[in-house]
């Protein structure tokens, strides 16, 4: 009788400990609620307007107002490839009024090389969730004199590659696979986004671009573009005919490691992040209510309707993917840092 009073007490005891720790979590929610009612978030978009980062933050905007109950104004900041905006977000004030949408493989970038302009620490931030990550195309302009992924490993003139700064995205993925797949490359820099790289393709001034596929499947199916390879995790239907880098012959392990380096850094993709120091409740509120976001029929619709695949990681998710690209080995860091180095301006 006593082991079984006993038995029944830590029943209880465990049962109101949990009912007390789901009433201090609803609590939490409630004064976080509360304190975001009626106040203005700001967005930052390191990008101009009109680009994937801004459409992604002016479609999900209306709908993370609905869950905070904040007003979200979009900020644009773009300069060096978004490390502008990106610092400037990593500066801000840590009391949840401050967000954005990051370049996830373009400021790894820059912090593994240790590029001048990058002013932040990729561990410091507070992730709170990463919208898409997307399989990355190489494509040529209808005009270029390149027609397959073939006819670029051949030319013995340089392949003319743009890419926005040397921060970006776009400009690591060019450099780490023309090295790796032994392209001739040619890389111009000083575009101020990515869609002015791609017309420049298709006006016949560049031979190539790289970028998310979402950005390139109109071109590419309109004819202005011919997706020649990609790389990454995401299987995409469109793509199931076109090369797979990763399969191309003639690939010796460091090739191999280098198109695995490039998907890895791919996998941070789009993320949201908050500056350093924002108090865990107040990040784990925003956290839920981008997730909510996401998983809104009529968000999931809109973003449908735009070609924008949602690959949803948690901030916790995210954060590991964050601390792999950073943590390399010495020997792969080094032979990545080389690499980008072949592109910095000659002091």
């Amino acid at each position: 009788m006593v082991r079984k009073t006993v038995g029944c007490l830590i029943a209880v005891l465990v049962i109101s400990l949990a009912l007390g720790g789901f009433a201090a979590v609803r609590e939490a929610s409630a004064a976080e609620a509360d304190f975001y009612k009626g106040k203005v978030l700001d967005w930052i978009v390191p990008y101009k307007t009109g680009g994937g980062y801004d459409t992604w933050a002016r479609l999900m905007s209306p709908f993370l107002g609905k869950y905070t109950g904040a007003t979200v104004v979009i900020k644009n900041m773009p300069g060096a490839g978004s490390l502008v905006g990106t610092n400037k977000l990593y500066a801000s004030d840590p009391n949840g009024l401050t967000i954005g949408i990051l370049n996830g493989p373009g400021i790894m970038q820059a912090q593994l090389t240790e590029v001048s302009g990058a002013k932040f620490d990729l561990m410091k931030f507070v992730w709170l969730g990463r919208l898409t990550a997307e399989q990355r195309v190489m494509c040529v302009g209808k005009t270029a004199p390149y027609k397959t992924i073939a006819d670029l490993r051949k030319s013995t003139k340089p392949v003319k590659f743009g890419a926005p700064g040397l921060g970006s995205s776009t400009f690591m993925d060019a450099a780490l696979m023309g090295e790796a797949l032994g392209i001739k490359i040619d890389l111009i820099t000083g575009y101020d986004v990515s869609e002015e790289v791609d017309l420049a393709v298709i006006r016949g001034e560049l031979d190539a671009s790289i970028g998310s596929f979402s950005s390139k499947i109109d071109m590419v199916k309109n004819g202005d573009m011919i997706a020649v390879t990609h790389f990454g995790n995401v299987q995409m239907a469109d793509l199931a005919k076109i090369p797979n880098a990763a399969d191309l012959p003639d690939l010796n392990a460091d090739d191999k490691a280098m198109i695995e380096l490039a998907v890895a850094l791919g996998e941070v993709g789009r993320p949201i992040a908050a500056p350093p120091g924002v108090k865990p409740e107040r990040a784990k509120f925003l956290e839920d209510a981008i997730k909510k976001t996401l998983d809104d029929p009529e968000f999931v619709e809109i973003a449908k309707k735009q070609q924008m695949e949602i690959i949803y990681l948690s901030s916790a998710q995210l954060k590991k993917e964050v601390e792999k690209g950073v943590n390399l080995t010495p020997a792969l860091k080094k032979r990545f840092v080389d690499i980008m180095a072949k592109y910095q301006p000659k002091k």
